[in-house]
């Protein structure tokens, strides 16, 4: 089987992740998260309290951690505004109850075997491996724009919670904000015209929105 260790895992270093369990109804979900091997044979996922997957986690104890280098992916998994997402997207695992991205460059089976609460906003959650699954992934020559659209996508769904917080919280949002700007020059001077840039725009008209709600009522 390949290891944790061949899909290019460190001990205690943060990996993105789209992490996808099902819904009480069924109804398969998806959504970033960042994962850490503790050891080649367990991951600690991180995530807000208030997220559906870790309701889904308390209630079915087990998902499918799935690796891509599709920003896209990251992106519509991310910001679905209640929405289902696509039913086709997903294929159901071989170890577990959990659907497994079909884009996914590789999926990680695991079951969930403690829940510890950090604080009142998040969860670790520590899961045992029970299977890996990788497709053969071809090189790819490295772009700039790509990482700076995810750090700004991982930052946005940061600010869409802070920016309802406390001025702790609203601090952060403001420090987050200037970051995504630093992203999106660098995808508008690496990437013109390209899916980054859209993704650009997009979070841009989103977090105006977020930052004024009433310009969204007419």
């Amino acid at each position: 089987m390949t290891s944790l260790i061949d899909l290019g895992f460190l001990k205690d270093v943060i990996v993105e992740t789209i992490v996808s369990t099902y819904n009480t109804d069924g109804q398969p979900n998806a959504a970033p998260m960042g994962a850490i091997m503790q050891n080649e044979e367990q991951i600690l996922i991180r995530l807000f309290n208030s997220s559906s997957t870790y309701k889904n986690l308390q209630s079915v104890k087990c998902a499918t951690i799935n690796l891509t280098s599709n920003i896209q992916l990251f992106y519509l998994t991310s910001f679905k505004d209640g929405s289902p997402l696509p039913s086709e997207w997903f294929e159901r695992a071989q170890t577990i109850n959990a659907p497994i991205l079909q884009l996914a460059d590789a999926s990680i089976e695991t079951s969930v075997v403690n829940v510890r609460k950090i604080n009142e906003e998040k969860t670790e959650v520590k899961c045992n491996v029970k299977f890996v699954n990788a497709k053969k992934m071809d090189p790819k020559a490295y772009c700039r724009a790509q990482f700076a659209a995810m750090e700004a996508i991982i930052h946005a769904t940061r600010v869409k919670v802070f920016l309802n917080g406390d001025e702790k919280q609203k601090k952060q949002a403001a420090t987050l904000l200037q970051t995504i700007e630093i992203c999106r020059e660098i995808v508008d001077r690496c990437a013109p015209n390209t899916q980054y840039a859209q993704i650009m725009a997009d979070l841009n008209k989103m977090i105006d929105l977020w930052r004024n709600p009433n310009e969204g009522v007419r």
